[in-house]
């Protein structure tokens, strides 16, 4: 949804703007952050048609998911439980110059059928920051489950309850209608969307049949989007909050999806009901500022088509009664249509190109709505070439957002040693000349990085 990204500015006051392009914003600006899309997602297939769901078939599919970030040059884990460990390490190239991230983490899956008619599905990280490290002092240390649930199924229904993540939508830029998962803001360059994801303790029944299947969910207590800590590298935040929360009461959330697969794509239409993931903010008389839950409601659709080489996917969505700040930094309410297309061209087994875009208007927008521009879009073009056996995989994108005119070039390798060790190597230049923009206060954070990962 439209997320309101609040800057100081050098004139001392509150700036809101609203941005499309989430890699580009996130944790640029604060206290309210957008969430970064995963930049490396495989594409999906779109050659299964629909058929008959026997017992426990979806589980297969759960159970490759569960690998992190796809595996190893995607190679299929043979055990139920896995392990990852990894260290990164990333430095600021540009003046002043200094270490960002030292850190190591420690990861470990899990998943099974036990009992005969039950799955189970676990999935949690801590991660410990070394000295220099910008979120030592702040955190010394991480622990994140993203799933913990229990799987079963009977006939064409299976029921999915426990800490879960509920991913929807297409787009890689920004949440379209991947609105159910709220997502860890805390980094500015971490794209992997399969981490951003905060499992929430949820719901899920899926009803399969020949006409498509229908996925409905219920979350009991909504969760909200994790910012950066004061004193951490990406904190912006001068404000002074209140302590309590006020705002909607009832913290439930639910939906549904009904997703119909044809021969060469699909199509899934979504509905819910939801607690935005970020918390409006309002200010006080004296100087303090309130933050309140808001509840906002969402319908849309998102495709797949896959022809020639050429793989088209899109989506869209209208949100109604989302939170906008006036100039006095007062809520108003109004609703958001967000479109996405995406077009993948295959120009061969190891080479990809691909061009993304969005667009996101604000209904009945006037001047009172200081937060947002009337229309905002972002655009991401992407290669990807596979080398040495498809064991190294090197990735350029860039994005582009306006209003603001920010730019943010990628450079992203792995290369995977064996099925158990992967180095990765990754540049990013985030460049804008532009004070308005969301990019503005980490101009500089011009970073080489660097990641060991072994898994077993």
């Amino acid at each position: 949804m439209p997320t309101l990204l609040l800057e100081q500015s050098r004139q001392g006051h509150v700036r809101c703007d609203l941005r499309l392009i989430v890699p580009l914003c996130l944790t640029a600006v604060n206290p309210l952050l957008a969430g970064a899309e995963q930049l490396t997602t495989e594409p999906e297939s779109n050659s299964s048609t629909d058929q008959a769901v026997p017992d426990f078939s979806i589980f297969d599919s759960a159970a490759e998911e569960s690998s992190p970030g796809g595996g190893m040059g995607g190679r299929q884990a043979t055990s139920p439980l896995r392990v990852t460990l990894a260290h990164e390490v990333s430095y600021k190239v540009e003046e002043p110059q200094f270490v960002v991230k030292n850190r190591s983490s420690l990861r470990v899956e899990y998943s099974k059928y036990v009992l005969d008619n039950f799955y189970v599905q676990l999935d949690g990280k801590a991660t410990g920051f070394w000295g220099e490290d910008h979120r030592h002092d702040a955190e010394g240390e991480d622990f994140l489950v993203s799933q913990a649930y229990v799987q079963t199924s009977f006939g064409r229904t299976a029921i999915r309850a426990g800490f879960q993540s509920l991913p929807w939508g297409e787009s890689i830029l920004a949440p379209i209608t991947d609105e159910v998962s709220p997502r860890d803001n805390r980094e500015l360059f971490n794209f992997n969307l399969e981490e951003l994801r905060i499992g929430q303790p949820m719901l899920v029944v899926d009803q399969f049949s020949g006409w498509g299947s229908v996925s409905m969910f219920f979350n009991p207590r909504a969760s909200f989007n994790r910012n950066p800590e004061r004193g951490t590298a990406y904190s912006f935040d001068r404000f002074r909050y209140q302590p309590e929360v006020s705002g909607e009461t009832d913290l439930s959330e639910y939906g549904a999806s009904w997703r119909k697969t044809f021969t060469r794509g699909d199509i899934t239409f979504m509905t819910a009901s939801l607690i935005d993931n970020d918390y409006a903010l309002r200010m006080n008389d004296d100087g303090t500022v309130s933050r309140e839950r808001v509840r906002f409601s969402m319908n849309g659709f998102s495709f797949n088509y896959a022809f020639s080489d050429f793989v088209l996917r899109g989506e869209a969505a209208w949100k109604s009664k989302l939170p906008f700040n006036t100039a006095e930094m007062q809520i108003v309410e109004r609703d958001a249509i967000e479109a996405y297309l995406g077009l993948e061209y295959s120009v061969s087994s190891t080479l990809t190109l691909s061009v993304e875009g969005i667009n996101q208007h604000v209904s009945d927008w006037s001047a009172e709505v200081a937060s947002a521009p009337r229309d905002s879009q972002s655009l991401l073009v992407t290669l990807t070439k596979l080398l040495m056996h498809e064991d190294l995989n090197i990735q350029v994108m860039n994005f582009y957002t306006q209003p603001g005119n920010s730019n943010l070039a990628i450079l992203q390798t792995t290369y995977d040693w064996n099925d158990n060790l992967r180095f990765g190597f990754n540049v990013v230049y985030p460049y804008t000349r532009d004070e308005q923009a969301g990019l503005w206060n980490v101009r500089d954070q011009k970073q080489v990085a660097l990641k060991v990962q072994y898994q077993f």
